[in-house]
């Protein structure tokens, strides 16, 4: 599948995993400029429609719910390749780890972190749940966790739309064993505490670095999940809290009933749990003694109990003390003597404290407890993910404000989308206090237009309206008339940035004189249009800005770059300068001024192997990295020139088979 073009747009750089029912592969779209992860049904089951069947169910239950903590569908589609038809689910890439890959690593995790990833999941959980979807194959490897802690539920590769209808026993085996409800190990009916249960497995796992049942054959391990009893993750790592030991337990209950109810009322005692709450939780036999006073405790900070006994003589004996025996009526006078001044002394003491010590400290005790109860705490929502709007009403229903750092560009996202908050979700925090958010602000895009049977001079006019310009015109042999336009690149209806360039192929007859645009910045409206007339061109729209960079009256951008030859009869839309920047206007100098571009001719030495190869050409400057080049080539071991276009200034990085192979500065 490796260099396949899917759906015309999905290009497969290399395989990344393999499923149940299907191979994962990283692909590039070429549509959108973005990595995606493309699960492609296996082939040997394509005569089995059961198969394709529950493959097709997979697309729809996951396309139906979106959340920040659920791996995202982008499109779903079948196609035939080299003779064989394949389906397939195109999805959101990750990049990241699976769970199961960070505990085998690091083994058992901090309690908070456990803790803030069980709340993640849960919330994915939810809203599943909502849809009346059951995942029914939670467990480490479908949680993927990114750079910055976000984690992803994937593979909804069982799920199914919950009814009244019983799972067989087939059905079943289909999951992990390890993480298994027990009502899945006997064939018996799921539903949302069935994903429960395996996510406790999963918080276990993440506890003490290991699954609570494991054995030689899964027949075993199912039969523990059915029979055994889990043991507390404390027994395994002492730093857990037994509170936590508490929830681990209630989530993993044989009988469904005992567990929670829903994936709500797990949310809410983890966050009980967080922030010390012990009247909040929903778990029976509590003390508060139980809860933590920090993030984790060990075992030298946990409350001893103290045990009262009696010893031979039925005398009470308290922790510390030793019983002994004494003649009690040989030593009575004495000790009631001395009884007595001790407690005269004692009297004296407790008076003086009374009078001189309580009435100072009292008021200082009460204003560190006005303090200490005037600060309400409070979780901290994931807002990455979510638009704007939305993130804003999620921290202020959550308590919390939301305060816009810096946008970035980020063509994987939708415009307006929450990229990056700097307070982790999931934690205690103080209310009322902002959390910044970076949102991604995309730059203006367009569709396409239909070219397509358009003569060149009327096409011209059509990707100019769109703020777009003619990038490479090439001809061809066509019973078209001549200037026709045969094909375009990018397509029709796909979406393109403003001052991006469309690929065109006109049909060869009378001959295109092809002509060196001249350099007009500078010039007056009557130079410019006198220079254009004298070479074959015409003057196009004409706007009006202001710029530092030449004077009032004069051109300082012109659509068509100079120096580079275009069909004659093109159009050339210009502006003019009206004056200097208003003060207002002026920002830094760096947004003021114009990017200057350089026109660049790249060799790329070919390979001799006969295989298909890519080559990708990125710019990275002040706005980041973006993509403006992007080939096949075969491995015919013939030399090849690439020319790109980049701004001055700005590094260009060559990849071949997505290896960079070279990185330059723009001079």
């Amino acid at each position: 599948m490796i260099g396949k073009l899917l759906g015309n747009r999905y290009e497969i750089l290399q395989k990344i995993g393999t499923g149940g029912m299907g191979d994962v592969y990283k692909a590039h779209c070429h549509k959108l400029d973005r990595i995606v992860a493309i699960k492609i049904l296996k082939i040997e089951y394509n005569d089995d429609m059961n198969f394709i069947r529950k493959f097709r169910r997979e697309s729809l239950a996951a396309a139906s719910i979106s959340h920040p903590n659920i791996v995202s569908i982008y499109d779903v589609g079948s196609e035939e390749v080299d003779g064989q038809q394949i389906h397939y689910i195109v999805m959101e890439y990750i990049d990241g780890k699976t769970l199961k890959e960070i505990v085998n690593s690091e083994g058992p995790l901090k309690q908070s972190t456990c803790l803030n990833y069980t709340i993640q999941i849960a919330e994915a959980l939810k809203v599943a749940h909502a849809k009346k979807i059951v995942h029914r194959d939670i467990k480490s490897q479908n949680i993927m966790v990114t750079r910055d802690e976000r984690v992803k539920v994937t593979d909804f590769g069982i799920a199914r739309v919950a009814d009244n209808s019983t799972m067989t026993a087939t059905n079943a085996v289909m999951g992990s064993v390890h993480y298994f409800s027990p009502e899945q190990a006997r064939g018996a009916k799921v539903d949302n505490r069935s994903d429960i249960y395996s996510l406790g497995i999963v918080l276990f796992e993440m506890l003490t670095g290991k699954v609570p049942f494991d054995a030689d054959n899964p027949v075993s391990v199912a039969l523990m999940q059915v029979q055994s009893n889990l043991p507390e993750p404390s027994s395994l790592n002492p730093s857990i809290d037994k509170v936590v030991d508490k929830l681990v337990l209630k989530m993993t209950r044989k009988n469904p009933d005992e567990r929670y109810k829903d994936a709500d009322e797990l949310i809410k005692d983890i966050k009980a749990i967080i922030l010390n709450r012990p009247e909040d939780l929903t778990l029976t036999s509590l003390d508060s003694s139980s809860l933590p006073s920090e993030n984790i405790k060990n075992d030298s900070q946990r409350p001893v109990k103290k045990v009262i006994r009696r010893d031979s003589d039925d005398r009470l004996v308290y922790p510390g003390k030793q019983s002994r025996k004494s003649d009690y009526g040989n030593t009575h006078s004495k000790k009631s003597k001395s009884g007595v001044i001790l407690g005269i002394i004692t009297a004296i003491l407790f008076a003086a404290l009374l009078i001189y010590v309580v009435p100072k400290v009292l008021p200082l005790m009460n204003n560190k407890n006005d303090s200490q109860s005037n600060t309400e705490m409070g979780i901290v929502p994931n807002l990455v993910g979510q638009v704007a709007a939305d993130a804003e009403k999620l921290a202020n229903d959550a308590g919390f404000t939301v305060k816009v750092g810096e946008a970035k560009s980020d063509l994987t996202h939708k415009d307006g989308e929450i990229l990056e908050q700097d307070k982790t979700a999931g934690t205690s925090l103080e209310k009322n206090s902002p959390i910044t958010v970076v949102i991604n602000k995309l730059k203006d895009i367009n569709q396409v237009p239909d070219l397509s049977g358009k003569k060149l001079e009327e096409a011209q006019a059509l990707i100019s309206e769109r703020g777009y310009s003619i990038g490479e015109l090439e001809q061809k042999e066509s019973d078209q008339e001549p200037n026709t336009i045969l094909d375009q690149s990018p397509k029709p209806g796909e979406t393109l940035e403003k001052d991006g360039k469309i690929n065109l192929v006109v049909s060869r007859g009378g001959e295109i004189k092809m002509k060196k645009v001249p350099n007009l910045k500078g010039l007056t409206r009557s130079q410019a249009k006198e220079a254009l007339e004298v070479l074959g061109f015409n003057v196009g729209k004409v706007e009006e800005g202001r710029t530092n960079e030449v004077g009032r009256g004069d051109i300082f951008e012109q659509s068509l770059e100079s120096g580079k030859e275009y069909p004659e009869g093109s159009s050339v839309d210009l502006k003019i300068s009206i004056g200097p920047l208003l003060d207002d206007e002026k920002t830094d100098e760096k947004s003021s001024k114009t990017r200057e571009f350089k026109s660049l001719t790249i060799p790329i030495k070919s390979f001799s192997d006969g295989q298909s190869h890519s080559i990708k050409i990125e710019m990275i400057n002040d706005e980041g990295r973006r993509n403006i080049k992007t080939e096949r080539f075969d491995g015919d071991g013939v030399e090849r020139e690439v020319e790109v276009k980049a701004e001055v200034g700005s590094t260009i990085e060559i990849q071949i088979d997505n290896v960079t192979v070279e990185s330059r500065e723009v001079k």
